[in-house]
């Protein structure tokens, strides 16, 4: 299920060396994109930086910028 992304947060760790998105979705739940390199971390915060509308799947952790959908298979 689609749910926008209302915050988010950058987070490298430096023991051991990981990175990771902590997101915050429009109903109030959370998200976390574990596991990620430096260059995928830096292509999220771009995306998450620049576009007002974002989306998440929580059951793939698809990530999409893209206007509001009208359904569910809008972002499919």
């Amino acid at each position: 299920m689609w749910k926008k992304v209302d915050d988010y947060s950058l987070n490298f760790h430096n023991q051991p060396r990981r990175a990771a998105v902590h997101l915050k979705l429009d109903d109030g739940t959370k998200a976390v994109m574990h596991h990620l390199t430096i260059q995928e971390l830096h292509a999220l915060g771009d995306l998450l930086r620049a576009e007002p509308n974002v989306w998440y799947h929580t059951l793939r952790g698809d990530l999409v910028a893209h206007s509001a959908p009208d359904s569910e298979e809008d972002l499919d």
